[in-house]
Parts: C-alpha cells; sequence; structure tokens
C-alpha cells in the first residue's frame, strides 16, 4: 500500500509540474507578430542602430536565461538521480538518496516555474508601465 501511495503521489507530482508548465504563460501570437514586424521595419531603415533596450526588459531577459539555465539543472538532477535509482540495485541507501534528490528537485522546478511566472508578470508590467 504504502508503495502505491509514493507512486500516486509521484505521478501527482509529475501532472502537477505539467500543468503548471504548460499554463503558466499565455499564448500572444498577434501582437507578437506585429512587434516583429515592426522591429524589421526598424531594422531595415536602421533605426535600431544605437539604440539601447530598457532596463526592465533587460533585467527581464537576464532573470529569464537564469531561471531557464535553473531548470536545466534541475532536469539534469531529475535524470542523474533516475540513474542512481536504477543503478541501486536494491540498495535502500541509495534508493533513498535518489528518492531524496528527485523530490528536491520537483521542489526546486516548482519555485522555478513559480519564479519565472512572477518574474514575466512584473516586467511586463513594468516595461508597460514605462512604455506609456
Amino acid at each position: 500500500m504504502n508503495s502505491f501511495l509514493a507512486k500516486s503521489s509521484a505521478g501527482l507530482a509529475t501532472a502537477a509540474g505539467a500543468i503548471v508548465a504548460f499554463a503558466a504563460s499565455p499564448a500572444l501570437a498577434q501582437s507578437l507578430k506585429d512587434k516583429a514586424t515592426s522591429e524589421m521595419q526598424a531594422t531595415a531603415t536602421g533605426a535600431n542602430l544605437g539604440s539601447s533596450m530598457p532596463l526592465p526588459k533587460l533585467i527581464g531577459q537576464v532573470i529569464g536565461v537564469l531561471l531557464t539555465m535553473l531548470g536545466v539543472i534541475l532536469v539534469c538532477l531529475i535524470i542523474y538521480a533516475g540513474f542512481l535509482w536504477m543503478t541501486a540495485q536494491g540498495d535502500p541507501d541509495k534508493v533513498k538518496k535518489a528518492k531524496a534528490i528527485i523530490g528536491n528537485a520537483v521542489v526546486g522546478m516548482v519555485l522555478v516555474f513559480a519564479a519565472y511566472s512572477i518574474a514575466n508578470f512584473v516586467i511586463d508590467k513594468l516595461v508597460t508601465a514605462t512604455i506609456q
């Protein structure tokens, strides 16, 4: 019974992570298309030469890159823990270590997804407020 609870909680955590990952950012295809068109036109006319990016947008991009790298590190940790678990050969200490790594990595991923969503929202509002 305990094994069933562990498997169902791991499946629930995976499903919750997938929902958070896919529901965190809205699709803004039309506005991005318009933005890309205006940027291409400005580049073609040379209007972007020497212009700098607004500070909130630059900070947002740096935060996005850092959180993306953290996400990649956490995925690598989960893969490593899975490898440890598969090669444990029944050793309870190795299995316990692998479970701890997976649990910590999943909590870390939830925190990174939440931080990314919050940072994306705040930076978007800052850029919108400074442009108008």
